[in-house]
């Protein structure tokens, strides 16, 4: 009797301390690889989300509004453009359109013209429009979530056109192929980015129902 309490009473031998250890240790990193791989799955999903959320903003001020409003002045997009630089264009340099704006007196051309350029704050390329009153002060305009342009160097990188003629000229759309990153990476170190065309008929032009390239 003695003896069975004895045994009963006794603890875990240094075998079975370390088999619970280990079983312990297997249990915990499963736990944390499970926790690590959700964070890291939610963490992609909210900046893809942001990515989404930026290319449709960018999308809308490109077409509707491509400056703030400013002293009293509503600007419009680059659909309301009646005047295109195709020079401009057919060099990739910039896009320089003339519209119009809405609300207060137009003092010169320039008031009612957009020129869109690839301008560089820091290691991040970002649109800016150089007519803007007051650029400086609106630089975040077209540059929502202050996330920067992927594999851009310049305009090249992101203007094209369609045009009538193979010289280039009477050009009746532009296109922007955009690409912004996150400021967060991928698990393997890759960046998170999102594409996107963003198609721009010109006013005053006539479209094709089928184009050069066979697209509708």
């Amino acid at each position: 009797m003695t003896v069975a309490r004895a045994r009963m009473r006794r603890g875990l031998t240094f075998a079975e301390t370390m088999i619970a250890g280990a079983l312990a240790a297997v249990v915990l990193t499963v736990v944390l690889s499970v926790f690590i791989t959700a964070q890291n799955m939610l963490r992609t999903a909210m900046a893809e989300s942001e990515l989404s959320l930026a290319l449709r903003e960018m999308r809308d001020k490109l077409l509707f509004k491509v400056s703030p409003d400013v002293y009293g002045r509503h600007y419009a997009g680059l659909l309301s453009g009646r005047k295109l630089n195709e020079s401009e264009v057919r060099g990739a340099n910039s896009v320089e359109i003339t519209g119009r704006s809405v609300g207060g007196t137009l003092t010169s051309a320039a008031d009612a013209s957009a020129r869109l350029l690839v301008w560089t704050v820091g290691t991040k390329k970002m649109l800016v429009n150089e007519r803007t009153p007051e650029k400086d002060k609106h630089l975040r305009w077209l540059w929502p979530g202050a996330l920067a342009l992927a594999e851009c160097t310049g305009m090249s990188d992101l203007l094209g056109y369609d045009s009538w003629n193979s010289s280039g000229s009477n050009i009746y759309r532009l296109y922007f192929d955009i690409a912004v990153a996150a400021d967060v990476n991928r698990r393997d170190g890759s960046p998170i980015v999102r594409r996107e065309r963003v198609m721009v008929p010109l006013l005053g032009k006539l479209q094709p129902f089928k184009d050069a390239g066979g697209r509708y």
